[in-house]
């Protein structure tokens, strides 16, 4: 009997696309993890809590030039959506210094909740992050509905901010 390798190939795409539809998650997106975060100035913040809103997850850190590019865009994107309830919340990795994020916090004017990683308990929840910047854009259910290395484009981030709200 021959092997007619053009039928596998055919087959092994079918039955490939055909689990891939049947294991895909129903929502098509994966849960944000629940985490508490304690902000720099001490407040604290569950994830869970901001369920119904959504909210952007900023890993970030004072030595990239990417993360500190990205701030301005971020003070913009927490000026114009956060009376609607949405919220950035910048993470600053592990390795990072408090005194250095307290002071690029007061030179970029951040307005926006910023908590220091210490012992990379957030980094590891989601999913071991270890680029910076890496964004999360998590939807008002709780559902990761974008995860974004390096830069990102403000006015697209808009676009999706808009259709969560």
């Amino acid at each position: 009997m021959k092997l007619d390798i053009k039928a596998l190939l055919i087959l092994a795409v079918i039955v490939g696309a055909g689990l891939f539809f049947l294991l895909m998650p129903s929502q098509g997106t994966q849960a944000a993890p629940n985490a508490e975060i304690t902000t720099i100035d001490g407040t604290k913040i569950a994830t869970e809590q901001l369920k119904g809103k959504p909210y952007l997850a900023v890993f970030w850190a004072t030595s990239c030039s990417g993360c500190v590019k990205e701030i301005p865009q971020l003070v913009e994107l927490q000026n114009e959506f956060g009376k609607d309830g949405f919220k950035v919340l910048a993470i600053a990795m592990e390795y990072d210094e408090l005194p250095l994020i307290k002071t690029m916090r007061e030179q970029k004017s951040m307005n926006y909740a910023i908590t220091w990683d210490q012992g990379g308990v957030l980094a590891k929840a989601f999913g071991g992050v270890r680029v910076t910047p890496t964004n999360f854009l998590v939807s008002g259910d709780g559902k990761i509905v974008l995860q974004q290395l390096g830069d990102f484009k403000v006015d697209d981030m808009r676009e999706r901010i808009k259709t969560l709200l």
